[in-house]
């Protein structure tokens, strides 16, 4: 019975990698974007959204999880600029925020989920970025 699972997950995982290999097509109107703002927790260097880690697809997942998944996809480069406080920087290497959503882990870490759904929530009351920032560091940083 976890065989197939197991295979089937391995076959997901592949071809998410394969996808986010592609390089990202530029259109007309990503050379009139204004480079992201300098902050203590995103510096000047920020690359482009187009740039950004392509999280998984949220009907991958259910509940909570296809929620902060579909999260991610809307509005990567705030989940970029935001530190994630579980503890994946040292066990899978994450970045920041999105980075937990461009593989499983965030699929099964309620702190990954409860940080990208706060983040979204602020941001469709548009709440500015350095504020959602200010607000997740406050509240999940140790």
């Amino acid at each position: 019975m976890w065989k197939p699972l197991i295979c089937a997950s391995l076959v997901i995982l592949g071809l998410s990698t394969v996808l986010q290999a592609e390089p990202p097509k530029k259109t007309s109107s990503s050379a009139n974007s204004k480079p992201a703002a300098a902050s203590p927790a995103q510096p000047a260097q920020t690359p482009a959204t187009s740039a950004l880690p392509t999280p998984l697809p949220a009907d991958l997942f259910q509940g909570r999880a296809r929620e902060a998944y579909a999260a991610a996809a809307e509005i990567p480069d705030v989940l970029a600029g935001l530190s994630c406080y579980c503890g994946c920087k040292k066990s899978y290497g994450h970045r920041h925020l999105l980075d937990c959503f461009t593989d499983d882990h965030a699929a099964t870490c309620g702190h990954c989920i409860n940080e990208a759904l706060d983040a979204h929530t602020l941001f469709m009351t548009g709440t500015p970025p350095d504020e959602i920032r200010k607000f997740i560091d406050e509240k999940y940083g140790e």
